[in-house]
C-alpha cells in the first residue's frame, strides 16, 4: 500500500509540473539540463526532450546568458538568486519573468541549482479591477525599500523607468519620486546606476570581469559611456573615504 502511495504522489508530482505555467528547471554544477517542464516550450519554443541530458544552458539563454553570468555564478557558489527579466516568447509576447535559482547541496557541496521562473508582467487594470479601484489598500510604509528590491532585480537587464515602477507599485509617479528622495537622498535612477557600479567594482576588482565585458553584462550601449559612470562612481567613493578630521 505505501509503494502504491508512493508511486500515485510522484504521478500527480509529474503531473502538477508539467501542467503548471512556471517554468521549472534543474541544471547540474556543469550547466547541462537534467529536468526541464513543458512550459519551457511556450517561453523558448524547445520541447523538454530535446532540453533534458542534452541541452547546455547557455543554448536555452541564447543572448540572456552573459547576463545571467552572475546570477549563475552566485547560485553556483550557494547563494539563492532572485532577477527579473523581460523575455519575448516565440509568440512575440513580451513577458516580465522574475527568476529563482536555489542551489542544490549534497554533503555540504553544490551539484547544481533549481530554477522557477515565473510570468510577473504587471496585469492590465481590466485583469485587476479591485486592485486598481481601491489602491488604498497597499500601504506604502515599506514602498522604497520594495522599489530598491524591484531596481536589484534590474541591475542586468536596464533601468526599468518611473512610469513602469510607478504602475508595479501601484503610485503616482510624483508620490514614487518624492517618497523615495526623502528616504534615500537622491533619485530613483542615480541610486539604480549606484547599484550597477557596486557589481561592476565588485567584479573588477576580483578580475572576474574588464570594463567592456561589464558594460556589456550591465547592458551599456557603449562601453564609453560606462567608462564614464565607474570613473565617476570611484571619484565619489574616493571622495566619501577621505578623512577630513585633522
Amino acid at each position: 500500500m505505501p509503494a502504491e502511495i508512493d508511486k500515485h504522489l510522484f504521478e500527480l508530482g509529474f503531473e502538477v509540473t508539467e501542467h503548471t505555467v512556471a517554468m521549472l528547471a534543474y541544471w547540474d554544477k556543469n550547466l547541462i539540463c537534467r529536468f526541464a517542464n513543458n512550459a519551457y516550450f511556450e517561453w523558448f519554443g524547445v520541447h523538454p526532450g530535446d532540453m533534458i541530458n542534452k541541452m547546455h544552458i547557455r543554448a536555452i539563454l541564447g543572448s540572456f546568458y552573459e547576463k545571467n553570468l552572475v546570477q549563475i555564478d552566485e547560485a553556483l557558489n550557494g547563494k539563492v538568486q532572485v532577477f527579473e527579466r523581460p523575455i519575448s516568447t516565440p509568440s512575440g509576447k513580451t513577458k516580465i519573468a522574475r527568476a529563482t535559482y536555489i542551489p542544490d547541496f549534497k554533503n555540504g557541496e553544490v551539484k547544481g541549482f533549481y530554477v522557477q521562473v515565473v510570468d510577473v508582467t504587471p496585469l492590465s487594470p481590466d485583469e485587476v479591477p479591485y486592485a486598481v479601484g481601491h489602491k488604498h489598500f497597499f500601504s506604502n510604509e515599506r514602498l522604497p525599500g520594495d522599489v530598491v528590491q524591484t531596481l536589484r532585480s534590474c541591475i542586468l537587464t536596464g533601468f526599468p523607468g518611473i512610469a513602469n515602477l510607478s504602475k508595479k507599485h501601484f503610485i503616482s509617479e510624483s508620490k514614487l519620486k518624492r517618497d523615495f528622495k526623502e528616504k534615500y537622498h537622491t533619485t530613483i535612477f542615480s541610486f539604480y546606476r549606484n547599484l550597477q557600479m557596486e557589481l561592476a567594482d565588485k567584479y573588477i576588482r576580483e578580475k572576474r570581469c574588464n570594463k567592456n565585458q561589464m558594460a556589456v553584462m550591465l547592458n551599456f550601449s557603449n562601453p564609453s559611456n560606462f567608462s564614464v559612470c565607474y570613473r565617476n562612481y570611484l571619484k565619489d567613493k574616493s571622495y566619501q573615504n577621505v578623512d577630513f578630521r585633522n
